[in-house]
């Protein structure tokens, strides 16, 4: 049976020590600050997504370019990791797509409670949405029963491995 399954990952600090030149953390208060900056500047109601900087400019484009660099490597730690772990779990493991938090819209708004601090926890990219199609040999078994199943076993195989686990979807196909 396949499944499609999503499901976001914060990674530990211990597990990118070694591979980063640059903390993630800083980098996301950085762009945070920049970024409120800009929004409040031009009073605009919304916080604008990376990729509206990268084609527009309105910050470092060293930042921008560091951003880009730690979350390409953050979401390859991810690959390798659900990779390794769910491939004992599955009979196939494919990606449909990786993406870290830092690079989708952020879902706060200027003159909230706590903005800035929501802000940077958003544009620190050491959170990745991931999606992937799986296959399981099972016989017999309704799609209710394999999705519960599909979730029970990423549960099982990836808690350890991360900060945090968020299981957003899972759908038998």
């Amino acid at each position: 049976m396949n499944l499609a399954i999503n499901f976001k990952v914060r990674l530990t600090e211990e597990s990118m020590q070694g591979h980063l030149s640059a903390s993630p953390y800083v980098v996301g208060e950085e762009l945070a600050s920049q970024i409120s900056q800009y929004a409040s500047e031009r009073r605009l109601g919304y916080y604008p997504a990376i990729d509206f900087f990268q084609e527009n400019g309105g910050i470092e484009k060293d930042l921008l370019d560091t951003i880009g660099s730690i979350s390409w490597l953050v979401t390859n730690l991810v690959r390798e990791e659900v990779r390794v772990r769910l491939r004992a779990a599955f009979s196939s493991v494919k990606f449909e797509s990786l993406q870290t938090q830092a690079f989708t819209m952020p879902a706060i708004r200027p003159g909230q409670n706590n903005a800035f601090q929501m802000l940077t926890e958003h544009y620190t990219p050491v959170q990745v949405k991931v999606n992937i199609l799986a296959s399981m040999v099972r016989k017999k078994e309704n799609h209710y029963e394999a999705e519960q199943m599909a979730k029970h076993l990423v549960c099982r195989w990836l808690k350890n491995s991360f900060e945090s686990l968020d299981i957003t979807n899972v759908k038998a196909i």
